[in-house]
């Protein structure tokens, strides 16, 4: 999980926010989440194929002010790795389509979320997006600026991951395994990670105050991902002591349920481990876009293999969004639902 949450920290680290919530004029459009794969695949098309027709829907319906992509911040990393004309070719799309608008790093949503749970406040496209003003990637001094991040995240992930996946390769889990103790080995993984949480919480409220840690990834230490979220709450939320204790209460009757981020973050994660996969940076950024977007979407567009993890954690149906991929049946699907719209 450490490893997980340094994906995050590291992107705030490189991102200046200033948010700006001025959302009155996207709230009755449809929110479209467009991963790396699938922006690749419109432009990389041609005219006849699916892809491309699903390209020039979106755009058509973006100008009818029918819906809306946001972009991400996991969008600058993912496409900075490729060369500069083709970095920003996938950028200007992306940024005509959303409006202006990004969804925010992990920690702010996360702490948000807790907060408006807490309070009893209205989750709405505030808690998920700012405007973005993140300059594009229109010329090669930005461009090379987010490639050597891009390429500093995946040395430490990978240096970081380096044990963890020696060890699932010698655990690697068969199917009839996975198949009779999936659930266990996701739940298991999951209340731990709560338990952590309380038993923080509980030690803030006994020494009245909190220090944040630092975890020990490979080489490079990080401060620990549930003291940032604390110090959040209680710096920029204002959280009292009464609140921390519903909070408190609120993990111990239903855990990370009703926090989305989280919710999905543990889920995706824990099958990912009961599975034995290993894991690379792709994936991290892959948990990270569920894990921020997928909530608070309409449709969702991914790759197979993240369609496939999703639907088998049942969040299509808790949180009310449609995922597609790649496949033939997926985009004739999505084209004719899109069609629907126009």
């Amino acid at each position: 999980m450490r490893i997980q949450l340094f994906a995050a920290l590291f992107i705030i680290a490189v991102f200046n926010y200033s948010f700006n919530n001025t959302m009155s004029n996207l709230q009755k459009k449809i929110c479209i989440y467009l991963d790396q794969y699938a922006v690749s695949e419109m432009l990389d098309s041609k005219e006849g194929e699916l892809w491309f027709e699903i390209k020039e829907l979106l755009q058509i319906l973006h100008q009818q002010n029918k819906i809306f992509c946001p972009a991400s911040i996991e969008h600058y990393f993912e496409t900075s790795a490729k060369d500069f004309e083709a970095s920003n070719e996938h950028d200007t799309f992306l940024r005509l389509l959303s409006d202006g608008y990004c969804i925010k790093p992990e920690l702010f949503i996360t702490s948000q979320l807790i907060s408006s749970r807490i309070r009893n406040n209205k989750i709405t496209l505030n808690t998920y997006m700012y405007h973005n003003n993140t300059k594009p990637i229109d010329n090669k001094y930005v461009h090379t600026h987010f490639k050597e991040k891009n390429e500093n995240f995946k040395e430490i992930i990978t240096g970081s991951l380096t044990e963890v996946n020696e060890l699932r390769g010698l655990f690697k889990n068969d199917a009839k395994t996975v198949s009779q103790y999936k659930d266990l080995l996701i739940n298991l993984g999951r209340q731990k990670e709560i338990q952590n949480f309380i038993g923080r919480l509980k030690e803030l409220r006994k020494e009245k105050g909190i220090t944040i840690r630092g975890d020990n990834l490979g080489t490079v230490q990080v401060p620990n991902w549930i003291d940032l979220i604390i110090h959040q709450l209680l710096g920029k939320h204002k959280f009292t002591d009464k609140e921390v204790v519903l909070l408190i209460s609120e993990f111990e009757k239903y855990g990370f349920s009703n926090i989305p981020t989280l919710d999905i973050r543990f889920f995706l994660t824990g099958l990912i481990t009961s599975y034995g996969k290993k894991e690379d940076k792709n994936d991290q950024i892959d948990i990270m876009r569920i894990s921020n977007g997928f909530s608070i979407s309409d449709i969702f567009l991914t790759d197979k293999k993240r369609k496939h993890e999703i639907n088998e954690l049942g969040l299509p149906k808790k949180y009310n969004t449609k995922v597609y991929s790649g496949t033939q049946n997926d985009l004739e699907c999505l084209r004719n639902e899109l069609k629907s719209l126009e």
